[in-house]
């Protein structure tokens, strides 16, 4: 073990000046010359490979450290798992509260990058309390104000330090890297370091460039190993390019710093995505996020998610009403919207799934009319002993139209949300087969067969949440928009009653225009809408817009209003935006 812990806790070199750089750290400002002098002869000077611990949480207190480059990163640990709870930048200090206490450590500090440290022992801060006890007060207050600003919860922080990985050294790693440098530019200064720089820096320089750019890319270089392995110290997130026509090696192999730094897979395809690569290279990998690169626009997107930047829509259900979604989406469309993320619920999932698979506001359009107003999904009635239809044409269709592919092989990051009845939770489906979850997230109770998979009996996602934003929230820092069509008013009747007359009763009243009751596909249509009312209410904070098409006049399942609910999508959606404020 001490053998091991040799191989990375390294000393550092002392600074020519080391008073002088002591006396420039915020936590030593104003300390006289004695008590620099008592410091400086007492303090170690340290290196701490990114990614290694520097104490656990539990371990006894025997030191405070002063950060004078690189970065570090404070974690909770729980039965649950680790979370972070603060970041410690250069100039600050980690480990004082504890060592003022005397009690046992109450997080674990990681190096998120190759980081300088300069280690006060509980020996040499006891004696600095013995000849300068005005000197540690000050200390002390500094570190408590230090400890109140700067340890908070930031486990959505963005990346700034990316290493850029090819998994195969004939991929085009510079293409990438120089293309994914110009695309991240509009978001601040950005610095592209390969070995030949690279490699003439050290833990000081490094940590300079990173205060100095929004993103530093690190061209990782398979041909100088230790530059290499120095650029997975140093990232916040690995980038790993990955050619989707191969099988990953059987060897295939790429540390892990911790359980902090992020793994995405970028999957380079020559034209159209290559199915099942996603799940052929993440699960060696223990992949975080992945994306596809088939074009400039994809790195475009990239760029936007790495600088917390993407813009999510996410789409509710509500019957015929969702149709509305198509003028909306038209309408964001024109005003040159960058969807980078989509989801939804029940006919939202389906308009979702389009955007997901790169439909054109055209190809949306017919697709839906086809499979709604042509020919109705819903209308193989059978002896409803599981529902009032077979279930059959809904699936025939959802198959045709959005063919056998999975989820994570889709061109934009897609979710879609059913009921799990059997647990009574919301199931999100972020992988596995696109159709297949569809048919789960539209499964109205009573009216289509529910989809029982592994045991579990899943309906529409309506009846828990209909309007997901927490889900998109919950993946992306940017922008989330929210299309919400269940409307105000869903069902009314123009009778007062508590049993109903006979089957020729209701068909003469129905024929004369009188005593109208909805029907009971829309009362299970409805039904299996209302629940998640409050739960879309509290959703709302989770989004930066919502739009609410005027579309109470459209019958949940009166198909012929389709192009009526366009119409007002896109008429809505373009006066709600000519009103607001241009940045």
């Amino acid at each position: 073990m001490l053998e091991m812990l040799r191989s990375w806790w390294r000393p550092k070199q002392v600074p020519d000046d080391p008073a002088a750089l002591i006396a420039s750290l915020p936590l030593f400002h104003g300390l006289d010359s004695a008590s620099l002098s008592a410091l400086v002869d007492g303090l170690e000077w340290q290196t701490l490979p990114g990614g290694h611990v520097l104490f656990r949480q539990g371990d006894e207190a025997d030191a405070l450290y002063v950060v004078l480059s690189g970065l570090l990163g404070a974690y909770k640990g729980d039965a649950e798992g680790e979370r972070q709870i603060g970041l410690i930048d250069a100039g600050e200090t980690v480990g004082e509260m504890a060592l003022l206490s005397g009690q046992p450590r109450v997080a674990t500090v990681r190096a998120l990058r190759d980081t300088e440290l300069v280690k006060l022992s509980r020996a040499v801060f006891d004696r600095l309390a013995q000849r300068h006890p005005r000197a540690t007060l000050h200390v002390a207050k500094l570190a408590v104000q230090r400890l109140e600003s700067a340890m908070s919860e930031d486990e959505g922080r963005t990346p700034r330090s990316l290493a850029l990985l090819a998994l195969h050294p004939e991929l085009p790693l510079r293409v990438l890297a120089e293309d994914l440098m110009h695309s991240l530019q509009r978001f601040g200064p950005v610095i592209l370091i390969d070995a030949a720089r690279g490699q003439s820096l050290n833990a000081s320089a490094l940590s300079q460039l990173e205060k100095a750019q929004r993103f530093v890319l690190y061209l990782g270089d398979s041909d100088a190993p230790a530059w290499l392995e120095r650029c997975r110290r140093q990232a916040d997130v690995l980038v790993m390019l990955a050619d989707s026509e191969r099988q990953p090696p059987a060897d295939l192999a790429v540390p892990r710093r911790g359980r902090v730094q992020r793994r995405w897979l970028l999957l380079r395809h020559r034209g159209a995505i290559n199915p099942g690569a996603v799940a052929t290279w993440g699960a060696p990998l223990a992949i975080d996020h992945h994306h596809h690169w088939r074009q400039h626009e994809d790195l475009q997107r990239l760029a936007r998610e790495l600088a917390g930047q993407s813009a999510g829509l996410v789409l509710s259900g509500g019957g015929a009403r969702g149709f509305a979604h198509i003028g909306v989406i038209r309408a964001l469309r024109e005003a040159g919207l960058q969807i980078d993320r989509v989801g939804g619920t029940s006919i939202g999932a389906l308009m979702a799934a389009g955007l997901a698979q790169e439909w054109s506001n055209e190809d949306l359009h017919e697709r839906m009319h086809k499979a709604f107003v042509r020919s109705n999904p819903i209308n193989d009635y059978t002896l409803p002993m599981i529902a009032l239809t077979r279930g059959r044409k809904a699936s025939k269709m959802l198959r045709e139209f959005y063919g056998d592919g999975a989820i994570e092989d889709l061109p934009i990051p897609f979710y879609c949300v059913s009921s799990n009845l059997t647990s009574g939770a919301a199931v999100v489906h972020r992988h596995g087969g696109l159709w297949h979850s569809l048919r789960a997230s539209v499964a109205i109770p009573g009216l289509l067969p529910p989809v029982f998979d592994r045991g579990q009996v899943l309906v529409d996602g309506g009846v828990i949440n209909n309007l997901p934003l927490d889900v998109m929230r919950g993946q992306i820092r940017g922008p989330v928009i929210g299309i919400d069509i269940a409307g105000e008013h869903a069902l009314d009747a123009q009778v007062d009653e508590t049993w109903s007359p006979g089957a020729f009763t209701m068909w003469r009243q129905r024929w004369l225009g009188q005593a109208q009751r909805p029907g009971i596909a829309r009362i299970l249509l409805r039904a299996g809408m209302v629940n998640s009312a409050a739960t879309a209410a509290a959703n709302l904070a989770a989004s930066d817009l919502v739009l609410k098409p005027p579309v109470n006049e459209v019958d949940l399942l009166d198909w012929s209003q389709f192009q009526r609910a366009v119409d007002i999508g896109y008429e809505y959606t373009r006066e709600r935006l000519a009103k607001m404020p241009m940045d």
